[in-house]
């Protein structure tokens, strides 16, 4: 039974009418401690705590009793002494239980943590770190988290879905390799004595047929793929054909790690045994007019005709409505009737669905019309959820994920021109590029060293032109090799990292800084007007005399700015300066 006591030296009699909240700064009745305790509110003192509690409500969701986390925060206690926060029912814990994975004995209550002697500092049940507060027999040195104790395991489960004989619980440390996910563990298997079948718990519910963003047809669940070479499709892994996978019954070759099939990026959570197949086919980009004319379905109104890049070569301000990259001499449709509607021929043929390494569902194509986002709120523009880019043009979307054409458009495996083997997107996580140095959650892997490439570097254009130069400017990666000497950009005159990425010409030996040729506003059409944050902005050519950022205040290094429309001289220079509020911070530097 849980004791609750009131303190009584924390409450204070007062009378009917007065206020507990005021009080008077010169009187001597109201220590400090008072004040503090009538401000936090009430407390209770309880067994598992020497100290009184507070009701207090964790934003975070981080219990100090218990590994569980919720999402949307918790009411529960505090101790402010031992900065102390745990869920209500955590606190309000038993002193001493009778569990039934331990029947031989009671379980205490520890409250700060395990006893020294005990050897192992994990939950026997879950294997999760033990926190503070902890159900503990010393006797048989068996310990399990709060968690646990309140939601036991059952001791026996009879699902014929995951094995067709009843399973049992072994509550003890025994080092076993599970037959649904082929991985190790060392604790509380369920097991098949008949069969020698050894089962995580949350492996027991694995679905039995799903389908997966990596691969075309459905999976479906085996406890033995049998001998072969097998390689996972997500991770890019050795599958070890004794365990059990998810394989494919009309390519025979594929298979995945029960755990990488069901990660939340790469399955979307429904079951599929029982379901019919469903269409997979998607409505074509275009319609066929004639010999080369189209219709596309971001131009309905008009048709397209196909122009040789090369008989007609564009300048820098004629960019493709879906990649907003200039056309130059690429192939490309334009339309019939209107001067500024133009595609390349690579992006008129997008296909309107994309699976795609990033999401566990399909992504639709969505032209430039109607683009809207809340955070940050825009209009006429988006940012990119893998590199981070202001765009304007096409993009794929679903759910929460927005990726522009060029991001959208990249799939397994990805060769990059500057690394000689080939890059998969294997694991979710934060990892460094190893071209920019920044850190990043999307990133692509290789499988024979340790480059890491995010969706930023990966999608840089091979080759630009830069005003100043006849010839264009190609990518120039240094980083895996020793280089001697330095490195300055032609155009802001800085010295340049010799790991980091650069665009050169060879011809000429000119070398110039990435954000210095293409700039932060190269993927939004010049002279459009868009919406950041309640302002309105528009994007311009950056002039030879190059503008004070109004922000910052440095002179704006990129080809393209963006002009506030409704303010005189309101000029930026980045994304990160658009971002800013509307603090006016301009003081002339000389950079």
């Amino acid at each position: 039974m849980v004791l609750v006591e009131e303190l009584s030296d924390v409450t204070t009699s007062h009378g009917e009418n007065d206020d507990v909240s005021s009080y008077d700064d010169d009187d001597d009745s109201l220590t400090p401690s008072m004040v503090f305790d009538q401000i936090m509110g009430p407390t209770v003192m309880l067994a598992s705590h020497e100290h009184p509690f507070y009701i207090h409500g964790s934003s975070n969701g981080h219990c100090d009793g218990c590994p569980e986390r919720r999402d949307n925060g918790f009411f529960g206690y505090s101790c402010p002494t031992c900065d102390f926060t745990v869920h209500k029912e955590c606190a309000e814990s038993s002193p001493e239980i009778n569990h039934p994975s331990h029947r031989r004995h009671p379980l205490t209550l520890f409250k700060h943590g395990l006893p020294l002697a005990a050897a192992d500092d994990k939950c026997r049940l879950c294997g999760e770190k033990l926190g503070k507060l902890v159900y503990h027999c010393s006797i048989c040195d068996f310990s399990i988290d709060l968690y646990c104790a309140r939601n036991p395991l059952e001791l026996v489960v009879h699902y014929p879905k995951g094995h067709e004989h009843i399973l049992t619980l072994m509550p003890r440390l025994i080092r076993f390799t599970c037959n649904a996910c082929g991985l190790e563990s060392d604790r509380s298997p369920y097991v098949c004595p008949q069969c020698d079948f050894m089962i995580h718990e949350d492996c027991i519910y694995l679905p039995r047929v799903i389908s997966i963003i990596r691969h075309r047809h459905r999976i479906s669940r085996t406890y033995f793929l049998g001998s072969g070479d097998w390689t996972c499709g997500v991770c890019r892994r050795r599958v070890d054909g004794r365990y059990g996978a998810y394989c494919c019954s009309i390519c025979p070759d594929y298979a995945v790690h029960s755990k990488c099939a069901t990660r939340s990026d790469v399955w979307d959570g429904r079951e599929l045994e029982d379901e019919p197949e469903e269409n997979d086919e998607c409505e074509e980009p275009f319609w066929v007019v004639s010999d080369g004319v189209i219709n596309h379905f971001s131009h309905r109104e008009h048709d397209l005709r196909l122009e040789d890049g090369l008989a007609n070569i564009l300048g820098e301000h004629t960019r493709c409505r879906a990649c907003v990259r200039p056309v130059y001499s690429n192939s490309f449709y334009s339309c019939m009737h209107c001067d500024d509607f133009v595609l390349h021929e690579t992006c008129a043929n997008l296909p309107r669905k994309q699976r795609h390494v990033l999401h566990n569902h399909q992504l639709t194509l969505y032209n430039d019309d109607s683009i809207v986002m809340d955070f940050p709120s825009t209009r006429g523009v988006f940012l990119c959820s893998a590199c981070d880019r202001l765009c304007s043009g096409f993009r794929y979307e679903c759910c929460n994920i927005k990726l522009d054409v060029r991001c959208g458009s990249i799939s397994e495996p990805f060769l990059y021109e500057c690394h000689p083997h080939p890059l998969f997107q294997t694991s979710i996580g934060s990892k460094i590029c190893a071209v920019c140095k920044q850190e990043s959650v999307y990133v692509l892997s290789c499988l024979d060293c340790d480059f890491v490439l995010d969706f930023k570097c990966a999608t840089l254009p091979n080759r630009v032109r830069y005003k100043y130069d006849r010839k264009p400017l190609s990518l120039c990666y240094d980083g895996d090799k020793d280089v001697t000497g330095s490195y300055w950009c032609e155009i802001c005159e800085g010295e340049m990292d010799q790991k980091i990425m650069f665009y050169t010409c060879e011809s000429y030996g000119s070398t110039i800084d990435i954000h210095c040729v293409l700039g932060d506003f190269r993927y939004v059409k010049p002279r459009l007007q868009f919406e950041f944050n309640g302002k309105k902005w528009k994007v311009a050519l950056n002039g030879i005399n190059r503008p004070g950022c109004y922000k910052c205040g440095f002179r704006c290094k990129g080809p393209f700015v963006a002009v506030r429309v409704d303010y005189d001289n309101g000029v930026v220079c980045s994304l990160s300066c658009l971002w800013k509020g509307d603090t006016f911070e301009f003081v002339r530097r000389i950079d």
